[in-house]
């Protein structure tokens, strides 16, 4: 009804029904007032529309307030503009119905002014309206409720897709193990091909499922008395039969006190709990590496304490156990480390670069003895700041010992290459001074003055001679002739020598193993070896004392062998000549083989005893250790590889026969003139036909051009050009003509070990004119060289 509708009067009517109908209009009036109120004030939206014109003809504030329009705005809008264009066509079908006289609700969405959608449930009733055909409209707005309904299913579909998509197992089951609901991760966790097989396959959890039925009802326990418990680990059985671990967490669900179902999850940590026995193995490995390495393993705080150390590290340092070692060192450098310096600068570069490594140095031991270590250390910082060193410690002692023998013993071989190579000049200077002054005490009286001259010289050419013949022993280039030894009967020679050296204030003793192995070696070598051990033994007992020769099998092992340098292990025969002299110290035993390295007053000694020993012993394959102290003696003990049970001693050398004079010719090669002069004078008094030339290629053309037989080859070895054994082998090849090498040494004629080769004779320099004229003699009458010296060295 509109505000200007007015309540007309039917003219005419009697006064009293006048009345009575004035009354019911002014009734009616204020019923009308008080609808419309309740129309326009009511809280949900509500408008009244003609059916024909779907214009709006009455609307209520909340209706104007719900879509945003002014009430007039309102009163001008038709029913289609407050729908959305594709809501149109339903509208126009409901609207048809409603004129048919059905009446309906239903749910729509509206158009807001600003444009904004909302869901509304809409009742609708048809009525008269101010002579219109019209339809109220009453709107409950449902948008919210649609956003939680449709929040909801979201909801909803969101959780159903993470249980059935989960990649863990989840499931409810009652309380005495039956499941109630499980997730397709379960069911293919368990072997199933669905949750329904699953759940119809297992009918008791704690029987079927659970490898220890004891732990499922520890589990069962905790939930009951905590309601929650979380990464339970449990061992389960899948549908083959195989086992797996799994991770569950899972709450009790009550109602009231009572539990009515179990909610959980499983999660396979099969793999996990590989990975974790694979790592406690590995755990247990490197532990074990650490525990039973042979070399330290240490780390330290930067304020200088051992955090931890492995076994090794602690008995390195001699500590009784690696706690021992924690507990006791509280500042490493001061107490491990010999230079602490030198360690503080290492820790530096391990905190600079990261890393330190080979960094030998000394350290105290518990006892305060001194050893070499070789120490690797890491600096472990953070943000900076340095936590930790971590580190290993080798103990290298044997090492920096053997590293020193090594050092000596290359210097000896040093010193021995420049003795050998002074020695081989120095045989031919002697030669020719020994032959010339063999020349002049044959062309002189005996009685005359300087046939004595000539003696004297010759006694200090000898003299000489002995003395090269020992720096030759020592740089391992003498020519020796060795032979299968009984060392108890070699020395029995040098013992009847000895008592007419060795003072009789000092007491000789000899211990003879009655056993004793077979050796190889030259039978002169072991007169030189005892004689210089004597006499020196003799000068370290001014006053008296004791003097012991010993000879025993000894068998030196794969450890004996990493100690010494050079030395192989196996079965020896030991050589022991010890005293209880003055002793030396540490420094004067580095010295004492070194060749003229003497502790004698001048002219007391030359220093070439010991260094002769040492090289017999390198030439023969042996071994030498010397135990010394300051007041308490030495001791020297000589070890020769020890021959095989089936070895047997040569007999002695038998006694040259007679030089007489010879009648053949002789070709005599050697560069250096004036040796040549005295070898053709002296060949050429004896009778000899003597030919000579200055080296190989004069000496080839001179035999090509002699038209008579050339017996012997006369030659030196080292020559320049062609040397003498090639020389040799043009000239036996030619003619059959027989050779004498003269050389002080040479490593063309004899091997390693200073052995002549068999078919070789060598007249060794210096030579007097007797031993040249006796090795020619031997050569010329011999059917073959070795034949000659059969006797003497058994080959």
């Amino acid at each position: 009804m509109s505000h200007s509708e007015k309540i007309q009067v039917t003219p005419g009517g009697l006064p009293g029904v006048a009345r009575a109908a004035s009354q019911e209009k002014h009734v009616l009036r204020k019923t009308e007032v008080s609808f419309r109120k309740l129309f326009i004030k009511h809280p949900e939206p509500m408008w009244v529309y003609d059916l024909k014109t779907l214009h709006c003809i009455e609307v209520n504030d909340a209706a104007v307030e719900h879509y945003g329009y002014s009430r007039d705005e309102f009163l001008r809008t038709l029913l289609t503009d407050i729908h959305p264009p594709e809501h149109v066509p339903h509208l126009f079908e409901d609207v048809a119905r409603t004129r048919a006289g059905v009446q309906h609700s239903g749910e729509w969405r509206h158009l807001r002014k600003d444009g904004r959608l909302v869901d509304v449930e809409v009742i609708c009733h048809g009525l008269a309206f101010g002579g219109h055909e019209a339809q109220m409209v009453v709107v409950h707005d449902i948008t919210k409720q649609r956003q939680s309904e449709q929040a909801l299913r979201r909801a909803e579909r969101k959780y159903r897709l993470i249980f059935e998509e989960a990649i863990v197992g989840m499931y409810q089951n009652t309380p005495d193990g039956r499941l109630l609901s499980a997730n397709p991760a379960m069911a293919r966790m368990f072997g199933f091909d669905s949750p329904g097989e699953l759940i119809a396959g297992i009918a008791d959890s704690q029987s079927q499922i659970f490898v220890d039925p004891t732990r499922w009802e520890e589990f069962r326990h905790l939930l009951r008395e905590q309601g929650l418990v979380k990464h339970f680990e449990l061992q389960v059985q899948r549908k083959d039969g195989s086992k797996i671990w799994l991770w569950s967490s899972a709450q009790a669900v009550r109602e009231g006190n009572t539990i009515v179902r179990y909610e959980g999850s499983f999660e396979d940590i099969t793999d996990r709990k590989l990975l974790e026995d694979q790592l406690l193995q590995a755990q247990q490995k490197y532990r074990d590496i650490v525990e039973n390495a042979v070399v330290g393993i240490f780390q330290s705080t930067p304020e200088e304490r051992y955090m931890s150390v492995n076994p090794a590290m602690a008995s390195m340092l001699g500590y009784d156990s690696p706690q021992d070692l924690v507990a006791s060192v509280t500042d490493i450098t001061q107490q491990v480390y010999v230079d602490p310096k030198s360690h503080e600068e290492f820790k530096r570069i391990a905190r600079e670069r990261g890393v330190a490594t080979n960094y030998e140095c000394q350290a105290y031991r518990k006892d305060g003895s001194k050893m070499w270590v070789c120490a690797n250390v890491r600096a472990i910082s953070k943000d900076g700041v340095l936590l930790r060193y971590e580190g290993m410690n080798e103990d290298v002692t044997q090492r920096k010992l053997l590293e020193d023998q090594l050092r000596q013993a290359q210097k000896m071989e040093a010193v021995g290459q420049l003795a050998g190579g002074i020695a081989h000049d120095f045989n031919n200077t002697l030669t020719i001074i020994l032959g010339y002054s063999d020349l002049l005490q044959i062309k002189l009286p005996v009685g005359d003055p300087d046939h004595r001259h000539a003696e004297e010289i010759t006694k200090a050419g000898h003299r000489a001679g002995a003395m090269i013949r020992q720096l030759l022993a020592f740089s391992r280039k003498q020519v020796i002739q060795p032979v299968v030894l009984d060392l108890n009967a070699a020395t029995s020679e040098v013992e009847k020598m000895m008592h007419h050296l060795i003072a009789e204030d000092i007491e000789i003793t000899f211990k003879r193993s009655l056993d004793l192995g077979r050796v190889k070696m030259d039978p002169g070598q072991v007169e030189q070896i005892l004689m210089n051990l004597a006499l020196n033994a003799r000068d370290a007992m001014p006053h008296g004392g004791s003097l012991c020769i010993e000879t025993a099998n000894v068998e030196l092992d794969e450890t004996y062998a990493r100690q010494n340098v050079h030395v192989t292990p196996g079965p020896y025969v030991m050589l022991s000549v010890s005293d209880t002299g003055c002793g030396m110290d540490e420094k004067t035993q580095l010295h004492i083989f070194e060749p003229f390295f003497t502790t004698k007053e001048a002219g007391k000694g030359t220093g070439l005893g010991l260094s002769t020993v040492y090289g017999i012993m390198k030439q023969n394959a042996g071994h030498i250790r010397v135990h010394s102290a300051l007041g308490g003696g030495t001791a020297f003990r000589l070890y020769l590889p020890r021959l095989g049970d089936g070895a047997k001693p040569f007999p002695p050398p038998q006694a040259l026969e007679t030089i007489l004079l010879g009648t053949e010719t002789i070709l005599i090669v050697e560069d250096e003139e004036p040796l040549r002069m005295l070898a053709r004078i002296c060949l050429e008094s004896n009778g000899y036909s003597v030919l000579d030339a200055p080296n190989a290629g004069a000496a080839l053309e001179l035999a090509k051009k002699h038209r008579g037989r050339i017996h012997l080859l006369l030659t030196d070895v080292v020559m320049p050009g062609m040397n003498g054994r090639e020389l040799a082998k043009r000239l036996t090849a030619q003619s059959g003509v027989k050779v004498l090498y003269m050389s002080g040494y040479n490593n063309d004629l004899i091997d390693d070990h200073g052995v002549l080769d068999r078919d070789t004779v060598l007249l060794e320099k210096p030579f007097t004119l007797h031993s040249l004229l006796t090795q020619v003699y031997k050569v010329l009458h011999t059917g073959r060289a070795e034949k000659l010296l059969a006797a003497r060295s058994g080959l």
